[in-house]
């Protein structure tokens, strides 16, 4: 069965591009808009994986960070960012954040990132 990847993102593009990227990876990916979006899926499907946006409408990217430390998520994620890699470090301190990366991104380096991610929580 393959991982299930959460892909959070307010702009379609950058959804769509993920999509189609880690689908070819072999992964499966469902996709969310908005941080409440994120939230109703994690409560409706298990996910092995969150690719998300910091900066989301409805629900900002932290209070989803908060809202998965309440529910015990265990899961890995990873968060992109227009802003600079630094200053969300500086307010993202939840143990399974596993990797920030800013946009534009390498889309090579994020695959790396993603099966690394996988292979390591599998362990």
């Amino acid at each position: 069965m393959a991982n299930r990847i959460l892909i959070v993102d307010d702009q379609p593009g950058i959804r769509l591009l993920l999509e189609e990227i880690l689908k070819t990876e072999g992964y499966e990916t469902v996709s969310a808009k908005t941080g409440r979006e994120a939230c109703d899926l994690v409560e409706e499907q298990d996910m092995d994986l969150i690719i998300m946006d910091y900066n989301l409408p409805v629900m900002h990217g932290k209070e989803v960070l908060l809202y998965l430390e309440e529910m015990h998520f265990g899961s890995p994620v990873i968060i992109i960012t227009g802003a600079s890699k630094e200053s969300i470090e500086k307010e993202v301190d939840f143990p399974f954040v596993t990797d920030i990366i800013a946009k534009p991104f390498d889309i090579h380096k994020l695959k790396e990132m993603v099966n690394g991610t996988l292979v390591h929580s599998r362990s």
